[in-house]
């Protein structure tokens, strides 16, 4: 994993840096330095800039607002097996991780042992769906015309067999995927459209602790839907602006594929 960036012409940046350039919450010292390096780092620049649009969208989203400070303990880099950085998704499944502080969450039917990776799950569903599912030119980073790539390439990163889920049945065309970040692993995301424009949003990790099988359990905010369940080490998480029997009879289809 890589967690800083640096050339021998600039002072190293951690990613802890980067997150407080975002935050505000930099030196004017530190913050001079960096802003001088992504002056120089258009790519770079680029990724900071998205990283504000993703803290903004969770803002206007979500009412309660985040106040809650990204800890570093859940920031690390994913790869896709090139060498440039995918901050973008590392970012929205951190943030995500912390949004229930403010979300007001309304989770039913959840004992003790199951609530923290099932409202985990939930939220970071929640922040994909919220984050990307507006994104009109780069919503996904592999086509859903290569569905065969993306099962291979999700099955070879996250090491296990991953399944792309047909929703044909249901109105959903798959839009695409790309890769995202679980606690301490790769995870996946995978997005379907229907017919009218309308978006949800599939949010698979594999590093959660070792349960039986659970029953589907819905949560919701004032603008978004998540039904989670979890398998063996696998949690999912679907999420949309349905209602929650329309997000239900899809996340069956989709549980049953995935069996």
């Amino acid at each position: 994993m890589i967690d800083k960036m640096n050339d021998k012409d600039n002072p190293v940046f951690t990613t802890d840096d980067l997150h407080a350039y975002v935050d505000k919450k930099l030196s004017p010292e530190r913050k001079a330095q960096v802003e001088t390096y992504l002056a120089s780092h258009p790519k770079a620049a680029a990724e900071i800039a998205d990283y504000q649009k993703i803290n903004s969208a969770i803002y206007e989203t979500f009412d309660d607002g985040f106040d809650a400070p990204v800890s570093s303990t859940y920031i690390s880099l994913a790869r896709d097996g090139h060498p440039r950085r995918r901050l973008i998704p590392v970012m929205t499944a951190a943030a995500g991780l912390f949004l229930g502080i403010g979300l007001g969450w309304f989770l039913r039917d959840l004992n003790n042992s199951d609530r923290p990776f099932l409202e985990q799950l939930a939220q970071r569903s929640s922040a994909a769906y919220v984050v990307y599912s507006p994104e009109k030119r780069h919503p996904v980073e592999v086509s859903g015309s290569d569905a065969s790539y993306l099962s291979s390439w999700f099955s070879t990163r996250m090491d296990m067999s991953f399944r792309i889920p047909k929703l044909g049945d249901l109105g959903f065309e798959l839009v695409g995927g790309r890769l995202m970040i679980g606690e301490t692993s790769p995870a996946a995301m995978l997005m379907y459209e229907n017919k009218e424009g309308r978006r949800i949003v599939l949010y698979v990790r594999n590093d959660i602790p070792a349960t039986k099988a659970t029953k589907m359990l819905y949560a919701q905010t004032a603008k978004t839907g998540v039904v989670t369940w979890a398998d063996g080490t696998v949690g999912f998480g679907l999420a949309g602006g349905f209602s929650e029997n329309e997000l239900k009879s899809a996340a069956q289809v989709i549980r049953a594929q995935f069996t």
